[in-house]
C-alpha cells in the first residue's frame, strides 16, 4: 500500500472496507507505527463518543429550527383539578348509597312459620329446596 491508512482507517473500523482494502489496512498497520497509532486513537474516540447517552432534543428548539411545526404542548393538569374530580366521584357514590333503597329481607323464622301454616292447610305441599323444617316436638 503506497502511503498512509488515512481515510481508509474510519471506513476500516465501520466495516466498510472490501476484502482487499481491508487486508491493504492490516498489513500496512502492522509496518507503520504512526498509522497504527491513528488508527487506536479513531477507535478510541469513536468508542467513547458511542458510549455517550442518547439526548433528546426540546422540542422548542426543533421548532425555532424548523425541523417540526408549531406543536401547542399539552398542560399538565393541576393536582387541585384531580383532587376535584375524585371528590366529585366520592360525593357521587355517597349520594347514591344514601338514595338506594333498602332491601326488604324477610327472616328465616317467620318464612318456616309461613310454610308450617300452609303444610297444615295443604298436607300434599312438598318443602321446598333449602327450607329446614323442624319436626313438631322439638321446640
Amino acid at each position: 500500500m503506497t502511503g498512509h491508512v488515512g481515510e481508509l482507517a474510519s471506513a476500516y473500523l465501520d466495516g466498510e472496507t472490501t476484502a482487499e482494502e481491508s487486508a491493504k489496512v492490516v498489513a500496512h498497520v502492522a509496518e507503520c507505527a504512526s498509522c497504527r497509532d491513528e488508527l487506536a486513537d479513531l477507535h478510541a474516540a469513536r468508542s467513547a463518543l458511542r458510549g455517550l447517552p442518547v439526548l433528546e432534543m426540546p422540542v422548542s428548539v426543533m421548532v425555532d429550527m424548523g425541523l417540526v411545526p408549531d406543536v401547542v404542548p399539552l398542560r399538565r393538569r393541576p393536582i387541585a383539578w384531580v383532587a376535584a374530580a375524585a371528590a366529585s366521584v366520592a360525593i357521587f357514590i355517597g349520594g347514591a348509597t344514601l338514595a338506594a333503597p333498602e332491601t326488604v329481607g324477610i327472616p328465616l323464622d317467620d318464612v318456616s312459620s309461613q310454610y308450617e301454616q300452609q303444610v297444615r292447610i295443604d298436607p300434599g305441599l312438598t318443602p321446598p329446596v333449602g327450607v329446614v323444617t323442624e319436626p313438631e316436638g322439638a321446640q
